[in-house]
């Protein structure tokens, strides 16, 4: 590892901490192919499951200085270039469809390539900053879904103790892509055969099995600058219409062994609104709040409900799970018959 600099002020030790100990979404990455192609450029198959969130971090460049274009290695109306070594970042943003999502903004932000933002609430840090380095891009996907990047390999940095290895980031450079119509995704990529990968708290907090899309390779040369594809994968936003078709699908009738109840009682699901409703057989009816897609608790009777659906779509049963602390018995998957 390159020499380390001395232990940083404390304001700095806790700005950094709180970005980098975030949670993250545990949902499969996107995406990302061994090539860097998708399943619309004749590569690889993809899988377009959804990018997960990861920490926003302390450094998100919300006063936007410099000229914010898709080259942060040149300033312009300034003579020279970043120092370090010069990248390429390119990918495409997609849907869960693998459907090219046309005029995305797509922001990128880093560390130079000794590990100082170009941010006001990074000049406690004593490394010093490149003053032809931009720091942060911009900018808008075209009809394929493209973006492009000419950066220079983000340093690593500590946020604590040098001296610790957990308190030091691997390189890595910050996502964030929005689009009217869909939700936002923040995320970062990282280089493969970084030491400090293995320790890196943001990593970490990755799934092991779905970490591979996001610690990247180069994949070619362009000019003889290295070039590292990332693909991104958006959700769109449901519809009033799509969702009341996703709640109208939990409705019917199922044999349910509630807890405290009686077993396999036949149960009927309703909507009201936007609502749904649990009917006890001669007894009460009680509303399902929802926690998640297809997830919904219903406190009064003591469980939580899973949807299940097939490949269609359509739901063909439910999980019961208990949320008595005194129930030791596994969740049980109640059929759906009418």
């Amino acid at each position: 590892m390159k020499k380390q600099p001395s232990p940083l002020p404390r304001r700095r030790m806790l700005q950094l901490s709180l970005g980098a100990t975030a949670g993250i979404l545990t949902t499969a990455a996107g995406c990302n192919t061994s090539t860097g192609e998708t399943a619309q450029s004749g590569g690889t198959s993809a899988s377009c499951d959804v990018t997960p969130d990861q920490t926003l971090g302390p450094f998100y460049p919300h006063v936007k200085n410099g000229d914010g274009d898709v080259d942060l290695t040149t300033i312009q109306g300034k003579e020279g270039q970043a120092q370090g070594q010069v990248i390429r970042i390119r990918g495409r943003i997609l849907d869960e469809n693998c459907q090219p999502v046309e005029k995305a903004l797509v922001e990128v932000w880093q560390a130079n390539h000794a590990g100082r933002y170009s941010h006001e609430g990074d000049t406690e840090n004593p490394i010093p900053l490149d003053p032809h380095f931009e720091g942060w891009g911009e900018m808008a996907t075209d009809a394929n879904g493209d973006y492009a990047f000419k950066t220079i390999k983000p340093g690593a940095y500590s946020f604590g103790d040098p001296s610790i290895i957990e308190n030091w980031r691997t390189p890595h450079i910050h996502f964030k892509v929005s689009r009217r119509g869909y939700h936002e995704i923040v995320t970062q990529m990282y280089f493969e055969g970084e030491a400090l990968n293995a320790t890196d708290t943001v990593i970490q907090e990755l799934p092991e099995g779905e970490r591979a899309p996001f610690i990247l390779a180069s994949g070619q040369q362009e000019d003889n600058i290295p070039v590292f594809n990332f693909n991104l994968t958006l959700k769109k936003v449901a519809t009033s219409k799509e969702r009341l078709a996703a709640i109208d699908a939990c409705t019917g009738k199922y044999e349910m062994s509630l807890p405290l109840r009686p077993p396999n009682e036949e149960v009927v699901i309703h909507r009201e609104a936007q609502r749904l409703f649990l009917d006890l057989p001669g007894y009460a009816t009680v509303e399902l709040k929802p926690q998640g897609q297809d997830d919904f608790l219903a406190t009064s009777v003591n469980c939580r409900l899973v949807f299940n659906r097939n490949e269609e779509g359509s739901v063909n049963s439910v999980t019961i799970h208990s949320i008595l602390k005194s129930d030791k018995k596994a969740p049980v998957v109640a059929p759906k018959t009418a």
